[in-house]
């Protein structure tokens, strides 16, 4: 890579570019807002440091040169693997079902989504064979594989491994919130929120089943 001045220099001139007479299009209209453009560059330049390499590490090797418009091109080929990273984000835009969703149902939708993809991918990258269990909660996985260790001496599913121990970091919704300030509603299992939601909903079921005249047990 380039560096984190050059490769800000060099967006920054590309901007530029865009923003002045060459970022028209055939009627002489701007493509871009300049205004807009120069507040979102002026506050999404700090993450420019997160692309680079890490300090003596190359991840991006030149592995040949191509030429489009009459311009010769270095063509490199990244360490962490572009592939799958390219598959990912084809996923994540499938992880929400639909076109809307509330802040919270989006992030639940995020997180099962990541959860499976983490998943999956664990057992493409150790070239195990997937579980013959279909099932993606970590949790229920790891209580099967305990109870069952303890009767039997081993594990229904010896490719799991549990995840680490939460230590706080916010992904999604959560870190988006935090930048503007507001708060996502709480999503623990065990708060006073979500036991009235779960309430107020299986009151809602009853009433939709008294309206029909047919009373069956939530339970």
């Amino acid at each position: 890579m380039r560096g984190e001045a050059t490769t800000v220099a060099l967006v920054s001139e590309l901007l530029d570019g865009l923003m002045g007479t060459r970022g028209h299009d055939s009627l002489g209209v701007p493509l871009f807002d300049k205004e807009r453009m120069e507040y979102i560059w002026q506050h999404q330049r700090k993450h420019v440091k997160c692309i680079q390499d890490p300090p003596g590490v190359a991840l991006y090797t030149k592995t040949g040169e191509l030429t489009k418009g009459g311009v010769r091109l270095p063509v490199y080929r990244c360490a962490r693997g572009s592939t799958s990273l390219e598959s990912f984000h084809l996923h994540l835009n499938r992880f929400i079902p639909g076109t809307s969703a509330n802040s919270l149902n989006f992030q639940l939708y995020l997180l099962e989504g990541l959860h499976r993809w983490n998943q999956d991918r664990r057992c493409a990258a150790l070239a195990t064979d997937p579980s013959p269990l279909r099932c993606y909660s970590g949790e229920l996985l790891h209580c099967v594989n305990l109870n069952y260790e303890k009767l039997y001496g081993r594990k229904v599913a010896p490719e799991f491994c549990p995840p680490s121990r939460y230590t706080g970091e916010l992904i999604g919704v959560q870190h988006l919130f935090q930048q503007t300030g507001q708060a996502l509603q709480d999503m623990n299992p065990d708060s006073e929120t979500t036991s009235q939601l779960v309430e107020d909903h299986d009151e809602l079921e009853v009433a939709h089943v008294e309206e029909d005249g047919i009373f069956l047990p939530l339970h």
